[in-house]
């Protein structure tokens, strides 16, 4: 019978504690163990930045110590008597170490001495306008009278005389320019352009460096004038090649020269060489152009490195005395380093004596930009080049002076950065932000050293689910076999009960001499031949299967099966035919032998007929064919009852199995005789098949190995 409640509720209870409970509490250490995996991955991590920080200040730190004790090996060489120049041993010093910009010297008084000449140029004001000696008298009047006939009277070439000779008559080199200068402007008012071109080239050999009255060298101004001498005479290449030159040696600091000044002549001479580069053409022109350009980037990074010197020179001397004066303590090999503000930008500065003497201290300005660009940037993209993280570097003041490359909007999440970390010594006094981005933790445990804990939870995971899967499966499987069983139970005692109740009411009656006539009698006996018959056969098909299942030993030998077919439709046609049933028989050519057991496979194939006849309905033809196909005997059983359902069709050879519909269970049988058929055919070495549609009938078709055909008599 089937389970009680009670009998399911405590399965359900033991399948609870035994798998249930032990599977989740499995689950829960897994992930609680993933959980702390987790955690300690991200700890490491930010060890891991931290740690990549404290490199990279170990590294800028070490760099300005190596400057300082060259700086301070430098200044002991300029205490030398025997020094002449102290230019040569601080530009010496700025060459091998790029993290210096420049080494300054400061003053008790807070003035900040640049000792080099590096700079690309000096501070407005700062060179001042140079003292002309005076003319004297006679040449003074010569020079008078030839502004008065070059200004006044237009006559240039009577000007020139003048001019050419107090040129001749004066041994002052100062004096000597004014006056060639002078011929120059005149010869070329003249259209003497030859000349004047001999006077710009004399002035650039001999008078380059004398400075006019207003302050200006004249090697720079008379290489303008050579440029424009060259264009008059229709020399263009020489005048792009001059103008060039004059690019290249503002570009090289030739000339000591203000702010203003030199930002002029480079205009000048940059926009002279460009126009000519832009109209003239072939590899000379070309050259020229290409280094013209290469020029102006390196004007402009120099330009910078000057402006910001001077700013430095001029703002922030006071500013590193207050620094010094109540604090004297510094860091690291007793050299002081600030971060001076001034100007609206910062500047980090490494003094070489903390307590300066009366007559001032040296120091070095570091290149911020060489330690950005150069010293943190590659360290950082070098050590967060997973993408993983966005990086910001922020100036003391909390500006972003250094930034990753941008990442996806939505992937940079809001908040504050999961890290922030100073250089060490603080110093530069800058902070590193780093903001890891969202990763899917599983990914990073499985990418991680540590993914062994993650396989494990996916390995208990799978081993839990397939036990679970099998479990219900068993359970629902022994739960459908209790419930057959139970309905073969009830089925087999209700089908034993009817023949032996017939039987026994029919006994009974002949026992007591209760029936009148012989003929009634006869059918009596017939009624008692066909119930015991009926007992005998489910009798039969339930010991069949037992012993199918036990091992039943066959004894196969070779069988005409269209004979034996025969013989099981006659059979069945004496026994049912009083019930209205045709049952039709078509017999193949040639006639198939098989090597079978005669008497199971005559059980087989006489189920299925019974099978036929149970589920006919109303309709009394039954079908029944035998032929060959592919050297295959095969026998087929066709009726017209009630059919099966598609979704039932694959079930009808299971075991207890009886269809789900009312018409089928109405019906009496145990479902034990298409299970029976399939043992044996299998059995057999053959297979057999159902089609059927409802309503319309049904087809069976056993399939059993030909041993070997022979044709009719």
């Amino acid at each position: 019978m089937e389970l009680s409640l009670p009998k399911r509720r405590k399965l359900a209870l033991l399948f609870l504690l035994g798998v249930a409970l032990p599977s989740l509490a499995l689950c829960l250490l897994a992930l609680r163990g993933i959980q702390n995996e987790l955690a300690l991955l991200e700890q490491r991590q930010l060890d891991g930045y931290r740690a990549l920080a404290d490199e990279i200040g170990d590294s800028v730190l070490t760099r300005i110590g190596q400057a300082e004790r060259s700086l301070a090996r430098s200044v002991v060489r300029l205490g030398d008597p025997s020094l002449t120049d102290p230019i040569p041993v601080l530009d010496s010093l700025e060459a091998r170490h790029p993290i210096v910009d420049v080494a300054f010297f400061l003053e008790g008084d807070g003035t900040i001495r640049v000792p080099s000449t590096t700079l690309l140029f000096r501070a407005d004001g700062e060179l001042g306008i140079p003292e002309a000696p005076a003319w004297p008298p006679r040449l003074a009047e010569e020079m008078r009278s030839g502004q008065e006939r070059e200004f006044r009277r237009d006559l240039p070439a009577a000007a020139l005389l003048h001019y050419r000779r107090a040129f001749d008559a004066t041994p002052d080199s100062m004096l000597k320019a004014q006056a060639l200068l002078a011929m120059t402007r005149v010869q070329r008012k003249a259209g003497r352009f030859e000349g004047a071109l001999a006077d710009c080239e004399e002035l650039l050999r001999s008078y380059g460096t004398i400075r006019t009255a207003e302050g200006m060298p004249l090697g720079p101004v008379a290489s303008l004038e050579r440029g424009a001498m060259l264009l008059s005479l229709g020399d263009s290449l020489g005048a792009l090649e001059g103008f060039v030159d004059l690019y290249a040696r503002l570009a090289a600091g030739a000339w000591e020269l203000e702010r203003a000044q030199h930002d002029f002549l480079a205009a000048q001479s940059s926009s002279a060489a460009g126009a000519l580069s832009a109209v003239l053409h072939g590899p000379a022109a070309d050259s020229l152009s290409r280094a013209l350009a290469a020029l102006g980037a390196e004007v402009a990074v120099r330009r910078e490195r000057a402006r910001r010197i001077l700013l430095f020179r001029e703002r922030s001397g006071e500013d590193l005395l207050a620094r010094l004066a109540p604090d004297p303590g510094g860091i690291g090999d007793g050299s002081p380093r600030f971060s001076v503000d001034d100007g609206g930008r910062s500047f980090l500065v490494s003094l070489l004596d903390p307590s300066p003497s009366e007559s001032g201290v040296w120091g070095l300005l570091l290149d911020d930009d060489y330690v950005r660009d150069t010293l943190v940037r590659p360290a950082l993209e070098g050590g967060l080049d997973d993408g993983s993280v966005d990086w910001i570097v922020r100036g003391r003041h909390g500006g972003a002076i250094l930034a990753g490359p941008p990442s996806p909007a939505h992937a940079s999440p809001a908040g504050s950065p999961a890290l922030t970390a100073s250089f060490a010594g603080n110093f530069p006094p800058w902070l590193v932000e780093l903001r890891p981005l969202p990763r899917s933790p599983y990914r990073l445990l499985l990418t991680s050293g540590q993914s062994v804990y993650l396989y494990m939870f996916l390995a208990i995971a799978m081993i839990l689910g397939f036990g679970l899967v099998l479990t219900v499966r068993t359970v629902t499987r022994e739960l459908e076999l209790a419930r057959m069983k139970s309905d073969f139970v009830s089925t087999v005692s209700h089908e034993f009960k009817s023949p032996l109740t017939s039987i026994h009411q029919v006994a009974e009656m002949l026992q007591r001499g209760r029936v009148p006539s012989e003929e009634r009698r006869r059918r009596y006996y017939d009624v008692l031949l066909e119930q015991s018959s009926r007992l005998a056969s489910l009798v039969t098909n339930v010991l069949d299967l037992a012993r199918i299942e036990e091992g039943r030993e066959l004894h196969p030998e070779t069988v005409d099966l269209e004979a034996l077919v025969q013989g099981v439709v006659d059979a069945t046609r004496h026994r049912v035919g009083h019930e209205g049933f045709r049952i039709t028989s078509l017999m193949g050519e040639p006639r198939p032998c098989v090597r079978a057991d005669p008497d199971a496979l005559g059980q087989a194939v006489s189920n299925l007929l019974d099978n036929a006849i149970r589920y006919s309905g109303e309709a009394r033809d039954v079908q029944v064919t035998v032929g060959t196909d592919n050297g295959s005997a095969i026998v087929t059983v066709e009726d017209h009852g009630v059919g099966i359902p598609r979704e039932e069709i694959g079930r009808v050879f299971d075991r207890f199995y009886r269809g789900g519909g009312e018409l089928p269970r109405s019906i009496r049988g145990s479902g034990l005789g298409l299970a029976l058929v399939k043992e044996i055919v299998e059995a057999h070495g053959g297979s057999v098949e159902a089609t059927s549609e409802v309503g319309e009938g049904s087809t069976f078709r056993i399939k059993l190995p030909a041993h070997r055909q022979q044709h009719h008599a």
